[in-house]
This record gives structure tokens, sequence and C-alpha cells, in this order.
């Protein structure tokens, strides 16, 4: 049976950093590595509510991306 191992994530915090002359919003990321690939939901977000609370810009959105390989 074939199954996911999990190799490594990276958590992505976009930024509002304001809006450009067209009224379109600016993005900027703040990236974290070594994220533990079986970290869960609830932890992660306690981690990014506290960090979010020391960066100049407000915090819109959290992407956690995971990489994992296929194994026999």
């Amino acid at each position: 049976m074939a199954v996911y191992v999990p190799l490594k994530s990276t958590v992505a915090l976009r930024l509002n950093t304001g809006v450009d002359g067209n009224g379109k919003m600016v993005v900027r990321s703040v990236s974290i590595s070594r994220v533990s690939p079986t970290v869960d939901a609830d932890s992660m977000m306690s981690v990014t509510d506290a960090l979010g609370d020391l960066l100049a810009y407000p915090v819109f959105a959290v992407e956690k991306v995971s990489n994992e390989s296929l194994e026999d």
C-alpha cells in the first residue's frame, strides 16, 4: 500500500501593506521554514497570531505548504 511520507513544510504569512495607485492591495509575505509537517492547525494558529502581533502590517492570510514523498 502506498503512503505519503512528510518531508518538510513552510508557512507564509500574507501581509496587507496598503494600496497601490490603482487602489489594489499591496501584499508582502513573511515565510517561516523548517516547520514540522505534523504540526496541528491550532498550534500553528497560536504561533502565527503571536508573530502577527510583532509585525508592522496586518496579517490577512496564513498558508502552510507541505512537501511529501509517495512511497510503497
